[in-house]
């Protein structure tokens, strides 16, 4: 299973970042092969193109501070899942899930996206 964190460093313990899709680096970490790859987020124009890149990537698991409308409504597909987890560094977050303790999201957590250029 691939676990993906928005994360504001690229280690584990960095923080999990407060905002998914202005998340500074997005950590892959391969739950099989216990493995992370380390994605920075170079998208200044808002497009969300990295996250459409995640879900070819095939990613299982999206964990975030918070996510907006937009990047919420890109990666929200049967095929995965959307969790919160707040104040915890990206290794809290993947044993929190792991532990069943995260709540999916079945929305997003906050209401406007920002700074986004429209990618449709």
């Amino acid at each position: 299973m691939k676990i993906v964190i928005g994360s504001d460093g690229n280690t584990l313990e960095s923080k999990v970042s407060k905002r998914f899709g202005h998340a500074n680096y997005y950590l892959i970490y391969d739950t099989v092969c216990n493995e992370l790859e380390i994605r920075k987020n170079d998208d200044d124009n808002h497009t969300h193109k990295i996250l459409y890149e995640l879900l070819d990537y095939g990613t299982d698991v999206f964990i975030t501070g918070n996510i907006g409308p937009h990047a919420f409504e890109i990666i929200n597909t049967k095929q995965t899942k959307i969790c919160l987890a707040r104040s915890m560094t990206a290794a809290d977050a993947i044993e929190s899930y792991n532990n069943n303790s995260l709540k999916q999201l079945t929305e997003p957590t906050v209401k406007k996206s920002i700074g986004h250029i429209s990618d449709k």
